[in-house]
C-alpha cells in the first residue's frame, strides 16, 4: 500500500514538473506577482522597441537602379553600435551586390554578343568577367538613413545602406580594364561606351555630392 502511495506521489510530482516546463516553453505569464511584473516589463519593452523602429527598417525601399540593405545593433557605446549596425547591413548588401553584378555582367556580355561577330572576343569577355563575383566588395555604398534610440541602458542603431547600379558597372569596367589586349578590342563597341558613360556619370554625381557636403560643413 505504501509503495502504491509513493508511486502515486512520484507520478504527481512528475506531472507538475512537466506542466511547469510546458508553461515556460509556451511563454504563458507566470502566476507569482513578482514573475508577472517581470514578464509584463519584458513584454512592454518588446512593444516599445517595435514602436520606435523606423518605417524604412521594417519596409526597406526598392528600386531598379539601387540595392538597399538594413542593419541594427545594440551596445553600451554609441559609435560601436552604429559601426556594428553598418557591418551587419554590409554583410547582407554583399550578397545582393553579387547578384546584381552577375546580372549586369550577363547584360553587358549579351550586348557585346549582339555587336561582335567574332566569337573569340565574346569568349574573352566571358573569361575576363568570370571571377568578378569573387572580387566584389561593398565599397561605394552610402548610408541612406540612420537612427539611434535608447534600448534600456544601451544604444540601438538602425541603418539603411544604398548601393547604386552604377557602382556595379564600375566593378565590371575595372575588371575589364585589367586586360589591355581585350580592352583594345571592345573599346569601340556601343556596349563599352554605354558602360563608360554610366560610370562617368556616377563619378560626376559623387564629386558634386562631396562638394555640396563640403560647402554645408564650411558654412556651419
Amino acid at each position: 500500500m505504501n509503495k502504491i502511495i509513493l508511486l502515486g506521489c512520484t507520478a504527481l510530482l512528475g506531472a507538475c514538473s512537466s506542466t511547469k516546463t510546458v508553461e515556460t516553453l509556451t511563454n504563458v505569464p507566470p502566476n507569482s506577482i513578482v514573475d508577472k511584473k517581470v514578464y509584463e516589463y519584458k513584454a512592454q519593452a518588446v512593444v516599445d522597441q517595435i514602436e520606435v523602429m523606423p518605417e524604412w527598417f521594417l519596409k526597406p525601399p526598392t528600386s531598379e537602379t539601387s540595392i538597399y540593405s538594413v542593419g541594427t545593433a545594440v551596445s553600451p557605446d554609441l559609435q560601436l553600435t552604429v559601426d556594428i549596425a553598418v557591418l551587419n547591413a554590409k554583410t547582407t548588401l554583399a550578397d545582393r551586390i553579387n547578384g546584381r553584378v552577375r546580372s549586369q555582367t550577363k547584360t553587358f556580355i549579351a550586348k557585346i554578343g549582339s555587336e561582335e561577330t567574332d566569337t573569340s572576343i565574346l569568349s574573352e569577355v566571358e573569361k575576363a568577367t568570370m571571377n568578378i563575383i569573387s572580387d566584389v566588395d561593398v565599397a561605394g555604398y552610402k548610408v541612406s538613413e540612420s537612427s539611434v534610440v535608447a534600448n534600456g541602458t544601451q544604444y540601438r542603431a538602425y541603418v539603411l545602406l544604398e548601393y547604386s547600379d552604377k557602382e556595379a558597372n564600375k566593378i565590371i569596367m575595372n575588371r575589364l580594364r585589367k586586360d589591355r589586349m581585350l580592352l583594345s578590342k571592345i573599346r569601340s563597341t556601343k556596349a563599352w561606351k554605354e558602360l563608360d558613360e554610366s560610370v562617368n556619370e556616377q563619378h560626376n554625381n559623387d564629386s558634386q555630392e562631396s562638394l555640396t557636403n563640403m560647402e554645408i560643413l564650411t558654412s556651419d
